[in-house]
């Protein structure tokens, strides 16, 4: 049918008339809006979880680190591609293929040549939140040699099939503006283009090998986790948190044969547009999965902040005023303890000053000394080891532990 559209756009000798047109309710329907509904929403969704990291990184924690960059590049990636789909939608996608040949031939081209920005730049989007994930786990790997060997290895990898895929789809076509302009393709043009079996395999690789890496990193976490010094109630939640990115391995596994179909579906804009629907699902899935583990300090300090406003604790609470928690630097100790049974708190005694300003990283406070102070309360600290930022092993050197047992 494509064939057809662009030969009846080129005038001259052209395609044998067209068959009668199909009824006008059929060519007026839209499912434009059903679509915008599920994008919009998801999409919404995504930058909540965006915006709510940035403000854990920036005020709570005071760290901004490449993995937070790459999902920043990520998020105005999956901005544009949005826009893109608005952009699409005003020219003709939700409406049946039909429209184009009966109603708006002119949008055409304009319609491809959307979808040929579209589909490269989508390809960059899920790379930049695969590399932003493997950046984070790079921060819980600490110094473990072959953990840190295997994520930059992933990243690279991440990379060169980033540029090859993406220089395949922008040169597809000799000119690259025959990938919209089919009047410059034979038999009318001598443009050189990837026949549709090969442009159908090329995407058909690259979502299978994106859906490889969407499972890898969503199942790498869990032994990393697991050789953590904390509790195991808190490293299965980790994994669970950081296995969400299990939930874009489905939508992948679901979007592939949507994709291998989609050059055999004669409805391209109509029933064929979901296909794009689905890639921006797992695109905004695969956003915030990666952003719900960098939340739980922001989801600590409000479960804390409700937890002593109900229980009518004010004296030694571990929670500024405003509700923020202080996970890091509190009058000189860093509070990260926690022992079954009882309220603990480990103050760790930190070189400097307490009103110096906070670290770069969370991870590069130089402890001397533990302090741990046990009460008879028997309600659990709410936060402390618990915290993502604190999970890590500490570094070498010499720690000195003084319990004391208050009655």
């Amino acid at each position: 049918m494509v064939d057809q559209l662009f030969a009846r756009q080129d005038g001259g000798g052209g395609p044998p008339p067209l068959p009668p047109p199909p009824p006008q309710a059929y060519l007026e329907e839209n499912l434009a809006p059903k679509m915008l509904a599920v994008d919009g929403t998801l999409f919404a969704l995504a930058m909540v979880c965006v915006l709510l990291r940035v403000y854990v990184r920036v005020v709570m924690l005071k760290t901004f680190g490449i993995d937070d960059w790459m999902m920043m590049l990520a998020t105005v990636l999956s901005a544009t591609i949005f826009g893109l789909f608005v952009t699409l939608t005003k020219n003709g996608v939700g409406h049946h293929a039909e429209y184009f040949m009966y109603v708006r031939p002119d949008l055409l081209t304009v319609f491809f040549q959307i979808a040929w920005w579209y589909a490269w730049i989508v390809v960059i989007a899920y790379s930049s939140i695969k590399i932003s994930i493997a950046f984070f786990l790079l921060r819980l790997a600490d110094h473990r040699r072959h953990w840190r060997f295997v994520l930059y290895g992933i990243i690279v990898i991440l990379v060169l099939f980033t540029l090859g895929s993406v220089l395949s789809l922008i040169l597809q076509c000799v000119p690259v503006s025959a990938a919209w302009d089919f009047a410059l393709r034979p038999p009318i043009g001598t443009a050189k283009c990837y026949s549709i079996s090969t442009f159908r395999n090329t995407g058909i690789f690259n979502s299978v090998f994106n859906l490889f890496t969407d499972l890898l990193l969503a199942i790498l976490p869990v032994p990393m986790i697991w050789k953590l010094q904390t509790n195991v109630r808190t490293r299965i939640s980790l994994c669970v948190i950081l296995g969400l990115g299990l939930f874009a391995c489905g939508t992948a596994v679901y979007k592939i044969p949507l994709q291998y179909n989609f050059f055999n579906e004669p409805d391209f804009s109509g029933k064929g547009a979901w296909y794009y629907i689905w890639q921006q699902i797992e695109m905004n899935v695969g956003i915030i999965a990666a952003c719900l583990p960098t939340l739980k300090p922001l989801a600590a300090g409000f479960l804390g902040a409700v937890s002593a406003l109900t229980s009518g604790e004010r004296y030694g609470s571990r929670y500024a005023p405003n509700g923020h928690s202080r996970p890091y630097v509190s009058n000189g100790y860093l509070k990260q303890a926690e022992r079954s049974g009882t309220q603990s708190y480990a103050m760790d005694d930190v070189k400097g000053s307490a009103s110096r300003s906070a670290p770069e990283s969370p991870y590069e406070e130089e402890y001397k000394e533990n302090t741990v102070v046990y009460g008879a309360n028997k309600r659990r600290a709410s936060r402390g080891a618990e915290s993502d930022e604190s999970i890590l092993p500490l570094h070498k050197g010499i720690m000195r532990t003084t319990e004391v047992q208050v009655s």
